[in-house]
């Protein structure tokens, strides 16, 4: 028997140097329970990469994995937090975003101005995910979020070490934005510790989380 083709890779937009923000499709592009993972979005916070390219090699029938390896390529490749143009992503997403002076968080001239946010943005639209998870680093927790599953995000921390803590209600963020749109979805942030991840826990974990979507008590 001849294996199927994996479906082809979704490029979502590209970075404001012109490299490409792509989503790897894993598994069956049909299946009902649809699970989103960027691997990071700050470009000096990487460790999510390798969970990300742990969970291309994952197979759970009636999930479809949607894998960022970077949402941030430019910032990825010169290993800044910010995109070229000296903008934090994770504080441009039209969800209560403000403007702000430049410097490490600044949120760019307006909400959405960024080509990696609209990307990203793009993709949520066309996935609308159950399960999204952003990684960034290095706070060592599971970020709790409003709008996501509580039990599922006390579940990642119980699986991963990572405890539940809450941080201030940051504007223009991912998530935030994201729980706002998909509501019958939850996203959150994870924040790894500094240094490599443990990528085979993460990933497990993510697939645990994934399980409680396609088999509900």
């Amino acid at each position: 028997m001849i294996a199927a083709a994996p479906p082809p890779p979704i490029v979502a937009g590209h970075s404001v140097g012109g490299r490409a923000i792509v989503a790897t499709r894993v598994w069956d592009p049909a299946a009902p329970v649809r699970v989103l993972v960027v691997g990071d979005v700050h470009g000096d916070e990487p460790a999510g990469e390798a969970i990300v390219a742990r969970l291309r090699r994952a197979r759970l029938d009636g999930v479809v994995l949607y894998l960022v390896r970077t949402g941030n390529p430019d910032g990825r490749a010169a290993r800044t937090r910010q995109n070229a143009r000296g903008v934090d992503l994770n504080r441009n997403f039209p969800w209560r975003w403000r403007p702000g002076a430049r410097g490490t968080y600044y949120p760019g001239p307006k909400a959405g101005s960024e080509p990696e946010t609209r990307a990203l943005m793009r993709l949520v639209r066309r996935v609308r995910p159950q399960l999204a998870i952003y990684y960034h680093q290095h706070m060592g927790i599971t970020v709790r979020a409003r709008g996501a599953d509580p039990a599922l995000q006390r579940e990642y921390a119980r699986r991963t070490g990572l405890p539940l803590r809450s941080l201030p209600a940051y504007r223009g963020t991912a998530v935030g934005w994201e729980n706002h749109l998909v509501r019958d979805g939850s996203a959150f942030v994870v924040e790894l510790r500094a240094g490599p991840a443990r990528a085979a826990l993460h990933a497990d974990t993510v697939l645990a989380l994934a399980r409680r979507y396609r088999d509900p008590p």
